[in-house]
């Protein structure tokens, strides 16, 4: 029997959504139907709708949209559950990446881990509660989100354009485990300029890429200084590395620019201004150099233990899974996004961040299953 055609709606339901292509081009230049969220987000447009669910539809890049549903039951608390559509590049993948495949409990293919398998929990969560007549203790809105994998645009929309809610739960692969807190990460360019010459008469340029040389020592040891910071009690430290040089046309032309990108990744509580403003009195005394505008600055978040959004998701997975740990994490999602919009935001879902992005990306059947009835049981009114 073909997975898209499976007695079980929930594996369906995945199988449907890792089917349909939805790689972020990450300004690589990539177009046309399998880059773009819009084919994934009219499938769960139409999954909302078919089970009673109002929904909205907003371009947040070019045919790049998020869809927001919308659940009011008249209570006094917002719930926001929130997964991206979109995934990374599938070119390097030993698996067909969009032909979704059972095997030993697992279903294999280009999203279905990160974080597909998310959504599908959620809207199936939700949508089966609902189809069973169930009541709900919060009013619920539920976002497939655009643009997660690189720049966060769907999340900073929703934010920007009055998204309201109590409390909220962005789904990711964390193994049925609760992250209240993860770093953040802020990310541009320094450039140094020179003067482009013939390489035979190198002295009548100026070499842009010796001038970065002397940026990079900096910014080497400034990134040491940082691992030996005094370390956040859940994150550790923060951390800054050099990941993209780019300089010069050809070998025989004395390069008048080069760039460096950077990705800093930040701790709760550090701002943009806080961070650049580090690294330029790291470089202080080095000539030549400027720094491009950040292209990507999403906020580390801390959400207390005690808080309702912890206390109330770890009922519920102690309800299903007899256990709830609590953690942090190293990388970003959209949960900073969130919380720094004033929505207490943790992160949770089926799914190991060990399979995210790889070659042979896949998901375990029984995370699945237990992250929608985790949902069932955080949204049902006893």
């Amino acid at each position: 029997m073909s997975l898209r055609t499976s007695s079980d709606p929930l594996v369906r339901l995945l199988a449907d959504l890792v089917a349909i292509p939805s790689v972020n081009p990450m300004g690589r230049g990539k177009s046309g139907p399998g880059y773009s969220e819009h084919d994934v987000a009219a499938y769960v447009e139409a999954y909302l709708r078919r089970h009673g669910v109002e929904t909205r539809v907003d371009d947040v890049l070019s045919g790049r949209p998020n869809v927001t549903g919308f659940i009011d039951s008249g209570a006094e608390k917002t719930l926001l559950l929130e997964a991206h559509c979109d995934t990374v590049q599938a070119e390097a993948m030993t698996i067909p990446p969009f032909t979704p495949e059972l095997r030993d409990g697992r279903l294999y293919g280009r999203g279905s881990c990160d974080t597909k398998g998310s959504l599908a929990a959620f809207l199936h969560g939700v949508c089966s509660h609902l189809d069973a007549g169930g009541r709900l203790r919060f009013n619920v809105i539920m976002i497939a989100a655009a643009d997660e994998e690189y720049q966060f645009t769907g999340a900073r929309h929703a934010v920007a354009h009055g998204l309201k809610a109590d409390f909220g739960i962005v789904g990711e692969p964390t193994r049925l485990r609760i992250v209240r807190a993860h770093k953040g990460v802020t990310r541009w360019r320094i450039v140094t300029r020179g003067v482009a010459a013939h390489s035979a008469y190198p002295e009548r340029g100026v070499n842009a890429i010796y001038a970065m040389g002397h940026v990079l020592d900096r910014l080497e040891e400034y990134g040491k200084a940082l691992r030996g910071s005094a370390p956040h009690p859940l994150l550790g430290s923060a951390s800054l590395s050099a990941g993209v040089i780019e300089g010069g046309e050809a070998v025989n032309i004395v390069p008048d620019r080069c760039s460096v990108e950077v990705d800093r990744r930040t701790l709760p509580g550090e701002t943009t201004e806080k961070v650049t403003g580090a690294v330029r009195s790291a470089l202080e005394g080095v000539p030549g150099w400027e720094f491009d505008p950040p292209h990507l600055a999403v906020a580390g978040m801390e959400v207390p233990e005690e808080s309702p959004v912890v206390r109330l998701l770890s009922g519920a997975i102690a309800g299903v899974c007899g256990e709830a740990p609590v953690e942090a994490a190293q990388y970003a999602t959209d949960a900073g996004i969130y919380n720094g919009g004033g929505i207490p935001t943790v992160v949770f879902g089926p799914g190991d961040i060990a399979q995210a992005h790889t070659a042979e990306e896949w998901i375990d059947l029984e995370d699945l299953h237990a992250a929608a009835a985790v949902v069932r049981r955080l949204i049902s009114r006893q």
